[in-house]
């Protein structure tokens, strides 16, 4: 890149995001207009906490795992008296993004005041005081010239030349809240900012983690983070190589022909907000599920038959449960269970301990015609497999 020619323009079709960006506010508006109980929301927080920081930390060559980032960020509201053991500088790292995570909500609720360089500061300080401190001074410019990237992804970027930074991130603040760039939508707005941070590297280290605060605290002011924290970290995450090709190749020529970089950012938000909306119904399928549950076990269809005996109200109940997705933000509305996996569970051992494996066969074929749940032979299983059939719903 020659930086004697460098300009905060670029090339953006944004004609190509319009179906993407409509699916995004169609997404927020469904979960906007969704009253939560509190500790739904403090689940979703907590979970879109998690992934946003082992996103941005991993993406950074953090190897701790999603658990120990829960951990991690559990640790950050107990008194520093209370932890007894050293931690590492990886476990820092979790830390101090936790910390800035809680710092963004606060700074950059809707209606505050516009990015300033001092925020840029205080995020770098904060993400790397006492973990990234080799060629790194926390919350100040670096001093020497940097390269990043491989020439396996995209290729390797040199960051702005150390004499031009106070210069280059003034001009950035005034981009960022210009009428043009204020003017775009808010996740627009927020990957272009990302996309010239981290173009001009203004620190020694932290800068991707820096870049990705910055646009978390735009979506923030937009109006963005509906049900808790979250962003972009997590998708930049799962699809590394692709985000950091595009973020090189996207810097080929100037001005940036940065479509492809955005387009890339825009479906990823689309892809976390739905994950959001798949969460919220998951729970809702099951809310539902339950009291319908309720409902046909106290339907007649005899003088002396209920149309679900207690056995089978307490199977349905048990599977409510026990049938959660593991990932709770995934298009399936129900984990499989194996009969196999089902039939070794200490719930089953002790419903039917009187009773013959036929009976139980039996009582899992009925539930099936009755439409509470599905079976179905499944290869990767290995056998047949159960699923609630929230259809169900409708029926009773």
């Amino acid at each position: 890149m020659d930086w004697k020619k460098f300009e905060l323009g670029y090339r953006l079709d944004i004609g190509c995001l319009f179906d993407q960006l409509v699916e995004i506010e169609a997404y927020k508006e469904a979960a906007l207009n969704l009253l939560l109980p509190p500790e739904w929301k403090t689940q979703l927080d907590r979970l879109n906490r998690i992934r946003v920081v082992h996103g941005t930390t991993a993406l950074e060559g953090n190897p701790l795992s999603t658990a120990e980032v829960g951990n991690q960020l559990a640790a950050i509201d107990k008194p520093v008296e209370d932890i007894k053991t050293r931690i590492t500088k990886e476990q820092r790292q979790i830390r101090n993004a936790g910390i800035a995570q809680n710092w963004i909500r606060k700074r950059f609720a809707p209606g505050s005041a516009p990015l300033d360089l001092n925020d840029i500061f205080r995020m770098h300080e904060m993400i790397t005081i006492q973990s990234d401190q080799d060629h790194n001074i926390p919350g100040r410019f670096r001093t020497f010239e940097v390269h990043v990237g491989s020439p396996e992804l995209g290729g390797v970027h040199y960051g702005a030349p150390a004499k031009k930074l106070n210069g280059l991130m003034d001009q950035f603040i005034v981009f960022v809240n210009s009428k043009k760039i204020a003017a775009q939508h808010p996740v627009v707005r927020a990957l272009l900012a990302h996309f010239f941070l981290v173009t001009i590297h203004p620190f020694g280290d932290g800068n991707g983690r820096v870049s990705r605060l910055v646009e978390a605290g735009i979506l923030f002011q937009g109006g963005y983070n509906v049900h808790g924290f979250y962003g972009l970290s997590n998708y930049f995450y799962l699809n590394k190589d692709r985000y950091m090709t595009l973020l090189e190749e996207s810097r080929r020529g100037t001005p940036f022909e940065v479509t492809a970089f955005i387009r890339f950012g825009v479906e990823g938000f689309a892809f976390e907000l739905k994950g959001i909306n798949n969460f919220i119904k998951t729970k809702l399928n099951r809310v539902v599920y339950q009291n319908m549950l309720i409902g046909a076990f106290n339907q007649r269809v005899g003088e002396r038959r209920r149309l679900l005996n207690q056995r089978e109200y307490n199977l349905l109940h048990f599977l409510i449960t026990e049938s959660e997705p593991s990932d709770p933000f995934s298009d399936s509305p129900s984990r499989k269970i194996t009969l196999t996996e089902l039939g070794k569970s200490k719930f089953i051992k002790a419903a039917y301990a009187n009773f013959t494996p036929r009976t139980f066969a039996r009582e899992l074929e009925r539930l099936k015609e009755l439409g509470f749940i599905t079976l179905n032979r499944d290869q990767e299983a290995g056998g047949m497999v159960l699923e609630l059939d929230f259809e169900a719903i409708s029926k009773y």
